[in-house]
């Protein structure tokens, strides 16, 4: 018998594909797959089979060895002489995906072709419309009654144990008899919403749905005779009103009443990739007389911090006039010093303040003071209204900016459900639509797999991040270019100057090799996108990429006055021919609307909500209260709650970080709790959460927190240091070697020791560093150490950039062309000497704009007309505002 089919592993997603007989097969197996509870299908008859029909004939009944026997011998080593055979565990590369560490199924040394995608075990949805939806309504509800999920989470919610049940079977019985299917009630509980689900969240949102159900149906004030005779306890369903009316948010726009009291003017601006919106209402907010710019990143806050200081955007209703020539040898002027505004930054792990007087403000989304009025407020992006983790800020902002006229600038998708939003504020909606600039063109070829068809002004788009340095490395050594690289990961400052790399002609940077990071926050000289793959990861399946990622990372490419050449136009394609057709159809498509905002908590509604459940309730419980005894309308949601549990370490799922919070600062004050559970934590990295333990474990003795103590636990210190020893070898051999262009052998082997695994060791570091930068602007007596942090995260920040460099560096044509002898031999501004040696020779060193010069990187200090690096936030120095006044940013 042979097998023809793909099998995969439901639990660590161990694949194999194989034409073997079944014997064979077997013994590629990994021995964690031999067992009863492995998430690879009928094993034990695959057992069962083969241990009947063994050689020897010792064993002969043909029933399925125990768990225990199977764990400890796989297969019988007196019957099969290939038990102990290396092919329980296959080699890297003999089967495809045979790592259950890299789901992408390439080695993580480099990049492997892709075989076609495989056929995922995708989970079989119920198929619920609004047809359909009260008939399932009522069939399911016994299931979802015996949950024991269920009945521990009522426990936990403060109901009786020994009442759960008598409460259930009443509900079950109230569904099943058609009691809360008439038109009225269907309309009340909001039936319809079983067919608002996504694939992806249909068991979780049953399980929600349900439960919010049940709150609003045994709170009723009608159904309290019955159920308190049921219970034969008033204080159970007193409880349960108690919980019903904390959770209830049914209108929450009402919890912002400063902004209705106003009448103000929402202008969308929506529109593809490349058509402009922003840039129409960026003109408005140059135009007023205060104003803020809110943005989903800091790369972004920053790029429109900078603008508007510098004069880049013309004001609406004012005609450009003439610049006066620049005359520098050197680089360009850009911006209108008559233009400019002055303008701070605040995100959240950093602040840059030109004045503390500045009319405007650039930030991110969840930065906003929604308290402050202004005449004009952009809320960038606004698509991401909808997303699981932070969708809730941009809510925040549609139903809460205090402004007379706010501008949301984001995709079409976005527009029903603002509308929704804004039904019953009284406010005032205009949609304006725009239409690509460039036209986007899907070739009719692909690479056929071949890197060496990559050309000059290519991006590579990937999902795994060992892939983008595989890919990278084999498009170096065949093509002999070099690339930039562009990820998630990496820090934005980081992010920024390898995207400024890119950009640059002169810098020897032809190609860009990035995740879906480079859809929104960067301006990019793309002039044609490659799919790599169209299938991501998302937390428990290879899925197809949406039609919004595709579009929003196709629509890079040919972005209007950036191209530069005479075909304006921006080029899609694939690496694989296989995925060509699914990327025409994809771009050809429509993007269904979005169905619901993110809600979320505050500290108004955990405090309402604890005071209604049992007292020294987790906070586990208290972000579960949010979720499943609420009542919200249609147009809102929480969080997605799926309990995915932690392994290894890492940390998945919202009630897993609950669960963390909880044992670690139980005991801190729910202010500090809610704190660390909103802090940019890489959850998923041991590493990270085991100093975020040291880190709360401080807190609690000493109310004071040390990063180098912290950080003294693990060796990412160490990791830091190792590489800078190599840039202080590389400073010494280029400068032995600067004349003769060549790389000595002592600094090649030592390059050659450089590897991504040093480099995510440095992104762990840099996030940590983030985190601490973080909770010294919420809690600064608490998280103190503010200079020497931000020390350590410019010395990171430089390191990180060097070994972005050296990855990849073999291979390489070993010259160095005249604009980068003059980059090296460039005088640096504002930097120490040590860091100009060690700087990469291919980048750009210094960048003039306007009138304001200063370095592109990081230098001590405040903000300042030489250097843009973090402002000391006690402090505005005299000669700072000096230099800014001088620089045209009027400053006092």
């Amino acid at each position: 018998m042979h097998l023809l089919t793909r099998s995969v592993c439901t639990r660590c997603r161990y694949s194999v594909f194989s034409t073997l007989p079944q014997e064979l097969w077997l013994q590629q197996v990994p021995r964690r797959h031999h067992s009863s509870s492995s998430g690879l299908p009928n094993f034990d008859d695959i057992f069962a089979r083969l241990e009947s029909s063994s050689r020897d004939g010792e064993r002969r009944d043909s029933q399925p060895r125990s768990h225990d026997q199977r764990r400890r011998s796989p297969l019988p080593s007196k019957t099969n002489p290939h038990s102990r055979s290396p092919f329980l565990r296959p080699t890297q590369g003999e089967l495809p995906f045979s790592s259950p560490r890299n789901r992408q199924g390439r080695s993580s040394d480099g990049f492997t072709p892709r075989s076609p995608p495989p056929n995922r075990r995708i989970y079989q949805a119920p198929k619920i419309d609004p047809r359909n939806a009260i008939e399932f309504f009522q069939s399911d509800v016994q299931r979802w009654a015996s949950l024991p999920r269920v009945r521990q989470r009522l426990q936990d919610f403060g109901i009786p144990k020994h009442n759960i049940p008598a409460l259930l079977t009443a509900f079950r019985k109230a569904v099943q008899s058609g009691q809360l299917s008439t038109p009225a009630t269907v309309e009340k509980y909001h039936i319809d919403r079983f067919a608002q689900a996504t694939p992806q969240t249909i068991a979780s949102q049953i399980d929600v749905i349900y439960n919010t159900v049940f709150y609003q149906w045994a709170a009723d004030p009608q159904n309290e005779a019955r159920l308190t005779g049921l219970v034969r306890d008033p204080s159970v369903v007193e409880g349960i009103q108690r919980l019903a009316q904390a959770a209830d948010r049914s209108h929450p726009a009402e919890e912002y009443p400063k902004a209705r009291r106003m009448h103000r003017k929402v202008i969308m601006h929506v529109g593809p990739t490349n058509s402009g919106k922003t840039h129409h209402a960026l003109r408005a907010l140059a135009a007023s007389k205060s104003g803020v710019y809110a943005g989903p990143l800091r790369l972004l806050a920053h790029e429109i911090w900078e603008r508007l200081n510098l004069g880049e955007i013309i004001p609406l209703g004012v005609e450009e006039k003439p610049i006066t020539p620049h005359t520098s040898k050197s680089i360009a002027p850009r911006g209108n010093p008559l233009y400019a505004q002055q303008c701070n930054m605040v995100t959240g792990e950093e602040q840059k303040i030109v004045s503390q007087d500045a009319p405007l403000l650039s930030c991110t989304v969840e930065m906003l003071m929604l308290g402050k009025m202004y005449d004009v407020a952009v809320v960038d992006e606004i698509q991401m209204i909808a997303d699981d983790q932070r969708g809730y800020a941009w809510t925040s902002a549609v139903l809460g900016l205090c402004a007379e006229e706010v501008h949301l600038c984001g995709e079409e998708t976005a527009v029903p459900i603002v509308e929704a939003l804004l039904k019953d504020t009284g406010d005032e909606l205009i949609v304006n639509r725009y239409e690509r600039l460039t036209p986007l063109l899907v070739e009719k070829q692909s690479l056929a797999g071949d890197l060496s068809n990559v050309k000059p002004g290519d991006c590579i788009v990937t999902f795994s991040r060992s892939n983008i340095f595989g890919i990278k490395r084999q498009v170096e050594e065949k093509t002999g270019m070099r690339c930039a690289v562009v990820y998630g990961k990496l820090p934005p400052e980081i992010r920024s100057e390898q995207a400024a790399l890119f950009n640059d002609p002169n810098s020897g940077y032809d190609v860009l090799i990035g995740s879906d990071a480079i859809g929104m926050g960067l301006n990019l000289k793309i002039r044609r996108i490659i799919f790599e793959t169209v299938r991501k990861f998302d937390g428990g399946l290879d899925v197809p990429l949406s039609v919004s990622q595709v579009k929003q990372i196709a629509g890079r490419a040919g972005r209007y006055g950036l191209n530069g050449s005479s075909d304006p136009a921006g080029y899609v394609t694939t690496l694989y021919p296989n995925d060509l057709s699914f990327v025409k159809a994809t771009i050809a498509s429509q993007v269904s609307p979005l169905r619901q905002a993110l809600l979320g908590y505050n500290t108004n509604t955990v405090t309402r909500i604890a005071g209604a459940l049992p007292p020294e309730s987790s906070l586990q419980t208290i972000h579960q209260a949010h979720t499943y005894a609420s009542t919200l309308d249609p147009a809102y949601k929480y969080s997605d709650c799926r309990h995915q549990g932690s392994k290894n370490g890492i940390i998945a799922g919202i009630e897993e970080i609950c669960k963390f919070v909880d044992q670690k600062g139980g005991n801190l004050p729910m202010r500090d709790r809610l704190q660390l559970l909103n802090a940019p934590v890489a959850w998923r990295v041991p590493t990270a959460i085991q100093v975020i333990s040291d880190f709360v474990l401080q807190y609690n003795r000493k109310v004071h927190v040390s990063l180098m103590s912290g950080l003294g636990k693990t060796t990412l210190l160490n990791k830091l240091e190792f590489i800078e020893d190599k840039m202080k070898i590389e400073k010494a051999a280029v400068h032995d070697d600067v004349k003769s262009n060549t790389r000595s052998r002592k600094m090649k082997a030592v390059l050659s020791q450089v590897t991504s695994t040093d480099l995510w060791e440095l992104e762990v570091l840099h996030g940590l560093i983030v985190f601490y930068l973080w909770m010294s602007f919420r809690n600064p007596v608490a998280y103190s150490d503010y200079e020497v942090v931000t020390s350590l995260k410019e010395r990171t920040e430089v390191a990180l950039e060097w070994s972005l460099k050296e990855i990849g560096y073999k291979g390489l044509k070993k010259e160095v062309g005249k604009n980068q002898q003059k980059m090296e031999l460039m005088p640096m501004m504002g930097m120490e000497e040590e860091e100009a040696r060690i700087g990469s020779t291919n980048r750009t060193v210094a960048k003039r704009k306007g009138s304001i010069e200063y370095v592109s990187g990081r230098s001590k200090g405040m903000w300042s007309a030489n250097s843009p690096a973090l402002l000391n936030r006690d402090q505005v120095d005299v000669e700072s505002k000096r230099r800014v006044a001088s620089a045209g940013l009027g400053g006092s």
